[in-house]
């Protein structure tokens, strides 16, 4: 066996050298036993994965303090991926280490499938109603039935997105991850405004394992579209997929990231304006290694673009994880990130459909930096990342970002003060919020949207605005509810000021979910991230709901704003 020799040795506790260009970092690791990975993956005798476990033990390329950092990835996963990918920085100083944040699911991937072949394909089905009652009205909105539009699942479906045919209301289209079970991203139709919803999978290209980080968006033609990053080993492509039946079966599209082999975390957008001049240009934004990208497709029947587009540069540093990109009424197009390196959130604009971008403008400095741990989401923990919005009228010029941190209150300032599975911590997370009436040349100071004094936790938001009207929606889990700081709901809030006040808090879930028990899919938990799609007056989120210790499953809720 390759590199056994390496492996005694390591079994015998010699020293390990930090990587080079790493010094000041321990010069010891206490690295795990051969048997102590095998067994904690529960691998296989003579299945692939307990062949690549044995094969990736030369941990003397690893950073001596990665034996004992908080990224939830095996040292045989990370050895792995460095031989794939050995001109990527794997810097001390990134809270990331350098790794793409998608390696959580590969690794969900083979633990599920330790034979590295593609699961089999989802069964498709029928729109049908599953709803869970109506929660109420409140001042803020009124909330419709919960709905669960991944059907009833005996695996995990978590991360998703979601978004209204702003063109045709009625229908509506989500996705999210399936990676225990087939590896196809799962996708979700609905053609009579959100009652009944059929289920479906993107196909594989060629070379796929599985898929992984699911957005969605309309066109004005009707046509539906799909964004997946494709995995193939230790290669990530991000592939783009379209519909013509308003998302019952799906064709493949194109490569866009071009010839980036580790392109992770993208988002996708459509300008649905109808007075922009790049109407129905797709926009989709992503980093690979630590800068941020970008590429356009110039509508249904245009092209994506030669190559992607860097806009990160010496505003940011660390890793560029965690993106948005909108657009307004004049065609302007925003793209969001955070660092984890300077602990920004960067806001780029492009005034010619993305042809180029002008130089990130710094809206805001995060207390924590790339991700946070807490008592109902330990295991996965809270990515920071940031989710946009933008209205423009003849008086109005706003852009909008909002994102999760810490709370800011004493003691709550650094990751170190982070809770982490201790519920009786005094520091916890707000949902933070910051505004720019310009154009997005400056901004406000970030303010909390709902500051409670209890010890609880929120997270994983997403903002969208109503085009129509300029309102705008955010929804978030928070454990407010929860005296043991580990149940969450999903909760909404609007502004119809621009950001100036919120509504209060309304409650959207008719029960509560509990990602810390031994049933729950503890190495994805919520996924790391939930959609929000408003047109009109009525909002649409999706989220990941285990409801009554069930598998994790992608459920909405119709929320009607007065």
């Amino acid at each position: 066996m390759k590199n056994w020799i390496a492996v005694s040795s390591l079994l015998l506790g010699l020293a390990l050298l930090p990587a080079a260009g790493q010094a000041g970092e321990p010069r010891q690791a206490a690295w795990p036993s051969l048997d102590r990975q095998l067994s904690q993956a529960r691998a296989v005798p003579g299945s692939a994965l307990e062949a690549l476990i044995r094969e990736n033990q030369d941990f003397s390329l690893l950073r001596a303090g990665e034996a004992n950092d908080k990224i939830p990835v095996p040292a045989w996963l990370r050895v792995w991926w460095r031989k794939g990918h050995p001109n990527m920085v794997y810097s001390a100083a990134d809270p990331s280490g350098g790794y793409p944040h998608v390696l959580k699911e590969i690794h969900q991937w083979m633990l599920s499938h330790q034979d590295f072949v593609r699961g089999l394909p989802d069964v498709a089905m029928s729109p049908m109603a599953e709803t869970d009652g109506i929660v109420g009205i409140s001042l803020a909105a009124t909330v419709g039935a919960n709905t669960r539009i991944s059907g009833l699942q005996t695996s995990p479906r978590s991360e998703s997105d979601i978004r209204i045919n702003f063109w045709n209301p009625s229908k509506i289209i989500g996705g999210s991850n399936s990676i225990v079970a087939s590896g196809a991203q799962s996708q979700f139709y609905s053609a009579d405004g959100g009652v009944t919803w059929g289920q479906t999978s993107l196909p594989f290209t060629g070379t796929d394992s599985f898929h992984s980080d699911p957005t969605v968006d309309w066109t004005s033609d009707g046509t539906a579209w799909a964004t997946t990053i494709g995995i193939k080993g230790n290669a990530l492509r991000l592939r783009a997929y379209k519909s013509t039946n308003g998302g019952a079966t799906w064709t493949f599209d194109n490569t866009f990231s071009g010839s980036q082999r580790n392109a992770d975390k993208q988002i996708m957008w459509v300008d649905h304006s109808a007075t922009s001049p790049y109407k129905d240009n797709i926009y989709v934004c992503w980093h690979n290694g630590t800068p941020q990208y970008v590429n356009r497709r110039t509508g249904p029947a245009g092209a994506w673009g030669a190559s992607p587009l860097q806009v990160s540069g010496a505003e940011s540093s660390g890793t560029a994880i965690g993106c948005d990109i909108k657009t307004n009424s004049a065609g302007d197009v925003f793209v969001f990130w955070p660092t984890t390196g300077n602990r920004r959130i960067v806001v780029a604009k492009s005034t010619n459909g993305g042809v180029s971008y002008g130089a990130g403008v710094v809206a805001a400095t995060t207390y924590d930096g790339y991700d946070i741990g807490v008592p109902s989401f330990n295991s996965r923990r809270i990515l920071i990342y940031v989710s946009g919005g933008t209205y423009k009228t003849a008086t109005r010029n706003e852009v909008y970002a909002s994102w999760t941190d810490l709370s800011g209150d004493a003691g709550c300032t650094a990751a170190a003060n982070e809770p982490g599975s201790n519920v009786a911590s005094t520091c916890k997370t707000r949902i933070w919020f910051s505004r720019s009436t310009n154009g997005g040349t400056t901004w406000s100071a970030p303010a909390k949207i709902n500051n409670q004094a209890s010890l609880n936790d929120q997270f994983n938001q997403w903002l969208a605005v109503d085009e129509t009207t300029g309102t705008i929606g955010i929804m978030y889990y928070d454990t407010v509810a929860d005296a043991g700081r580990k149940k969450t709901d999903v909760w909404f809030q609007t502004s119809t000021d621009g950001g100036v006040t919120w509504s209060a808090a309304t409650k959207v879930t008719t029960a509560m979910t509990d990602e810390t028990t031994a049933t729950a899919n503890l190495g994805n938990q919520y996924g790391d991230y939930n959609s929000l799609s408003g047109y009109a007056g009525v909002f649409f989120p999706s989220w990941t709901d285990r409801r009554n210790n069930a598998k994790e499953e992608i459920w909405t809720a119709p929320i009607t704003v007065p």
